[in-house]
């Protein structure tokens, strides 16, 4: 009763912080109202906050924790308990076990290494044996949240984490964050692999699977809504604030222009569509001479200018750049 009780008040305590943050202040003899459209955003910020701290507290998705270096395991054998043991998972993600010697339980769940326990002791000292192992200490689960996060940073994710409990423990969302979520994670062969999550659907159309496991290491961005990314050959590649009915070439004029090097047939369109990338080429010369639309530009778009080869070539002559692999020599 306790500890239901004890959890209880943390909740209501960290709702009326959180409430206290979004409305509370001092109050003066001027007052200043924010604009219609400051105010929808804001509103929308701390109601997409608010599900956010009421999901993490009110989850009960099983969420199977990969155990991971420094994590501390609890080993029964229940037919041998003079095996019982609890073991230290080192940097190489191995554990020492009584006969076995070291056995890797890294990348595992508890019930996985359970079963790896199990089949090691079977192949050679025991028939059948029921092993339970669970995880006493937590420390591998480590995540970095960056972005448009109240709180960027590296956090420790105690026993099961999801992607929300990240997203609480660096404080929730800013106002100016987007409702897409990015998690990046590196594969067993070191190859990087990222996944678009609409928070949106996720918290108001009730899509919990959206609500995925965060493993140790990975990587959750939280981009800025409202604003749309230029690369390649301009002048200032970066990010661009979107206007309303923005268009392509609008955004590279905002990006200082074409670079010299620029290639202004071959511009391509990067937009995230229901979780699918999709690539749009775009010609700038077709667009100039009203053969072809000057497509508006979308939240979070991606519009990348690619270079001209043979002006490349000769910039980096005329830079000094370009030393050719052999030399000429006069009679």
């Amino acid at each position: 009763m306790n500890q239901y009780f004890k959890i209880g008040i943390t909740v209501l305590l960290l709702i009326g912080v959180f409430c206290a943050a979004c409305g509370g202040g001092s109050k003066s003899g001027s007052t200043y109202t924010l604009p219609q459209a400051q105010k929808d955003t804001d509103t929308e910020n701390q109601e997409l906050n608010r599900k956010i701290i009421q999901e993490t507290f009110s989850s009960n998705a099983s969420v199977d924790y990969l155990i991971g270096p420094g994590d501390l395991l609890d080993i029964k054998v229940l037919e041998a308990p003079d095996l019982d043991t609890e073991a230290r998972v080192n940097t190489k993600n191995m554990i020492s076990f009584p006969l076995l010697g070291t056995v890797e339980v890294g990348g595992l769940n508890a019930l996985e290494a359970e079963e790896r326990i199990k089949e090691q002791l079977t192949e050679n000292y025991m028939q059948d044996p029921h092993v339970v192992v669970s995880i006493k200490e937590f420390k591998s689960q480590r995540v970095a949240v960056i972005g448009s996060v109240k709180a960027p940073g590296t956090y420790e994710l105690l026993g099961k984490g999801s992607l929300l409990d990240a997203i609480a423990l660096a404080g929730g969302l800013n106002p100016d964050a987007s409702e897409i979520a990015y998690v990046t994670r590196k594969g067993k062969q070191g190859q990087q692999k990222s996944v678009q999550i609409n928070l949106g659907e996720l918290l108001d159309e009730g899509k919990t699977e959206l609500n995925i496991p965060i493993n140790m290491g990975d990587v959750i961005y939280i981009p800025e809504a409202g604003v749309v990314y230029v690369d390649g050959a301009v002048i200032k590649p970066g990010t661009i604030s979107l206007e309303s009915d923005m268009t392509v070439s609008q955004a590279i004029t905002a990006a200082g222009g074409l670079a010299k090097v620029a290639e202004d047939s071959d511009v391509s369109l990067i937009r995230s569509e229901q979780g699918q990338v999709k690539v749009t080429p775009v010609d700038l010369e077709q667009i100039k001479e009203g053969n072809s639309p000057d497509i508006v530009l979308e939240d979070q778009d991606v519009v990348v200018v690619g270079k001209n080869t043979i002006k490349s070539f000769f910039d980096a002559i005329r830079l000094g750049l370009f030393f050719p692999p052999f030399s000429v020599g006069v009679q």
